[in-house]
């Protein structure tokens, strides 16, 4: 990732936009039973860079992708998110997103989520 010009392998980074996208992956999931097409994920990708002032090639965007399917995968798989049903009241009361589509650190599911997005990163090859 680049970063204002510069080259970027921050975690902090990386781990945000695997947050955002693991997030729309299983916002739409629960909202509607079916993952992001792939073309969705493509421009979410593309938009949350470009709102950050940041480029990824397109290796890095792929593995992001990749982890963020397989992440939101792995809570529907777990119980952690079930299709149509609003499991949790934290689920139902928080949202994943603030008003300008930024991840809601606020909220303790999203907090959960990006502290497996990083530890997933630090583990990764």
């Amino acid at each position: 990732m680049t970063f204002a010009g510069h080259e970027m392998d921050c975690l902090e980074l990386k781990a945000e936009l695997l947050c955002f996208l693991t997030l729309s992956e299983i916002f739409a999931f629960h909202s509607n039973g079916a993952w992001l097409r792939t073309d969705h994920l493509v421009e979410s990708t593309r938009i949350w860079l470009r709102r950050r002032n940041h480029h990824a090639d397109w290796t890095v965007r792929l593995e992001l992708s990749l982890m963020a399917a397989d992440l939101a995968r792995q809570r529907v798989e777990t119980g952690e998110i079930t299709h149509g049903q609003r499991e949790t009241a934290s689920f139902e009361t928080d949202s994943f997103f603030t008003h300008d589509m930024q991840i809601n650190l606020a909220s303790p599911v999203v907090i959960a989520i990006y502290a497996r997005c990083v530890d997933a990163l630090a583990h990764r090859h």
